[in-house]
């Protein structure tokens, strides 16, 4: 279950990086097995081939050879000067007529011996022939009675006996000898001699032949006597501790140093067997070969597989990331289409359909703000309209009370400060003016209010030129300087008093404040309505300033500690031009 939710959680990315290279790779490694199966077979097969016939090759070169000089045994056995010496005894003999004998046979044997294939002829015979010595082709037979191989010939009754022998000398001389009995002529059940064909090793060794550097050929007798090997060192390690019969293929060896592959058979019909033995690491080692290029060439390309996966993962995913990332600013309130090429598969289409789903939501986001707009400017225009009348009405009532006084010159300022208060509201239709405006307008307010209270009510400005083209609906400070006269200072004992307008810019701010030192802040809102006059003037003017600077915006009323009321308007500062 934990590894269906890790590949569900996993990126679209990876697992298609991961599909290819499954798709991609496996499959590799799946021929590489099946070929790698087949290759081996082919190989091995190979090897064996080519080491047996390397083999069968030396065998019938050496059992031609041996055959060839068995007949040379044979031919010389049947000599008939040799079989005068074989049927007489030497008392028999005249030394004249040994010499003649003995001539005519060395001349033969001579003959023989310019043959190649061996190096010397040697006669055993009878010790009381005049002719016998250490060192010459004749040689007493009592000298060598008692050694192996005179007894090995003797043991094979006739047949031909191979065997080792060393030839005297002041640089002894390893021989293969071949050597037969030679038989009395009168009597050939008796034994008088033996004749030895002498072969040099190092002539047999240039018809041993290796195929692998780690390969040891050599020629033992049945006894396991080493007659020659390939060398002396591969001998010592990997030499079978007896001539084996391998029934013509290679077979495994167990020797002290590891396993080996080896065969055996014998030469002809001699007693000598031909023995190749390989190491096991020679024989695997082209079948290693073969698997290490395997690998190589396999790891390569599955290598530039990954090499190309990722970046035609990543050219797959890239627009599905791109829309990922479009719909994620969706959330943040960012509706931004995408903008890329267009295409007309799956991607493409879904591209295409967000796009279009963005571009209806702008749309409708517009309309909808359109008509917010259009909703605030109608709030804002029928608030604005509330306060005109009330202000005009009041100003009508003063008049009213000035003209039954007879004050007309009172009545002609009153209604030249009306038109000039007019002029600044009107403002082009615009609904939102200028601080320095609305200032302005506070004093031409004050003006006319200084008429009606006989000039005891002052007013002060003191606002930043900083601030003063900052904007601000319309008709905004007026009626919190009337609310100050009606609610303040003409509550308080005597109807005398001073109004303070301050204004500055903080942290991209506008902070207004409008002081009095009337009768102080009434906390519930209540208390204000009951006065003449009161009642929607505040709310109007936080409802305008909501509907224009937003939340952001606020009406703060406070009480002042030397009495008297503070209202701050905090709105953010937003710059206008000035007239």
């Amino acid at each position: 279950m934990k590894l269906i939710d890790y590949l569900n959680d996993m990126s679209l990315r990876m697992k298609i990086m991961i599909l290819f290279a499954f798709v991609g790779i496996v499959p590799l490694i799946v021929t590489f097995f099946v070929s790698y199966s087949e290759i081996r077979k082919l190989a091995v097969d190979g090897q064996n081939y080519a080491e047996n016939s390397n083999y069968e090759q030396m065998l019938m070169t050496l059992s031609k050879k041996f055959y060839h000089l068995e007949g040379v045994t044979s031919v010389i056995i049947v000599n008939k000067d040799l079989n005068v010496i074989l049927a007489k005894k030497p008392d028999e003999m005249k030394i004249p007529e040994q010499m003649a004998v003995f001539n005519n046979v060395a001349a033969y044997s001579h003959i023989m011996e310019s043959n190649s294939e061996f190096d010397q002829i040697i006669y055993y015979i009878n010790d009381d022939f005049i002719l016998t010595g250490d060192d010459t082709m004749f040689r007493r037979l009592g000298d060598v009675q008692e050694m192996p191989w005179v007894k090995s010939v003797y043991a094979n009754k006739g047949r031909s006996a191979w065997g080792v022998r060393e030839e005297p000398g002041t640089v002894p001389r390893k021989y293969l000898a071949l050597g037969r009995l030679l038989w009395n002529p009168t009597n050939l059940s008796e034994p008088v001699g033996i004749v030895t064909l002498n072969i040099d090793s190092n002539q047999i060794k240039q018809s041993l032949t290796k195929s692998y550097p780690q390969q040891l050929v050599y020629i033992a007798t049945a006894a396991g006597e080493l007659i020659t090997s390939t060398g002396e060192a591969e001998y010592e390690e990997m030499h079978l501790p007896k001539p084996i019969d391998t029934d013509g293929a290679f077979k495994s060896v167990s020797l002290k140093k590891g396993m080996y592959f080896a065969r055996g058979q014998k030469i002809g019909n001699t007693n000598l067997f031909l023995v190749s033995v390989i190491s096991n690491e020679a024989a695997t080692e082209a079948v290693n070969n073969i698997r290490t290029q395997m690998l190589t060439t396999y790891a390569a390309i599955s290598f530039i597989i990954l090499i190309f996966i990722f970046p035609v993962a990543k050219s797959i995913t890239r627009r599905i990331f791109l829309l990922m990332n479009r719909m994620s600013q969706v959330r943040q309130g960012r509706l931004n289409e995408l903008d890329i090429s267009p295409s007309k598969d799956e991607v493409g289409q879904l591209i295409s359909s967000y796009n279009y789903m963005i571009g209806s939501l702008q749309e409708l986001l517009a309309e909808q703000f359109k008509l917010g707009q259009e909703k605030n400017e109608a709030e804002l225009k029928a608030l604005q309209s509330q306060i005109n009348p009330h202000f005009l009405y009041n100003t009508l009532d003063m008049l009213n009370w000035m003209a039954q006084k007879g004050e007309r010159e009172n009545i002609q300022q009153v209604v030249y400060a009306l038109s000039g208060y007019y002029r600044l509201i009107l403002n082009k239709g615009e609904d939102f003016v200028t601080v320095r405006d609305e200032v302005r307008l506070s004093a031409i307010y004050m003006d006319i209010q200084m008429k009606r209270f006989r000039n005891r009510i002052q007013i002060d400005f003191d606002v930043d030129e900083e601030a003063m083209d900052c904007l601000l609906p319309k008709i905004t400070l007026q009626p919190l300087v009337e609310n100050a006269i009606i609610h303040g200072i003409s509550e308080k004992e005597g109807g005398t008093g001073v109004i303070r307008i301050s204004g500055r810019l903080s942290n991209g701010r506008l902070l207004l404040e409008v002081k009095d030192d009337g009768v102080g802040y009434q906390r519930d809102p209540s208390d204000r309505r009951t006065h003449k006059g009161s009642g929607y003037g505040v709310k109007n003017i936080e409802k305008r300033l909501e509907l224009y600077f937003g939340l952001p915006a606020s009406l703060r009323f406070g009480a002042l500690a030397e009495g008297g009321t503070c209202v701050t308007i905090d709105v953010p500062a937003v710059k206008g031009e000035s007239d």
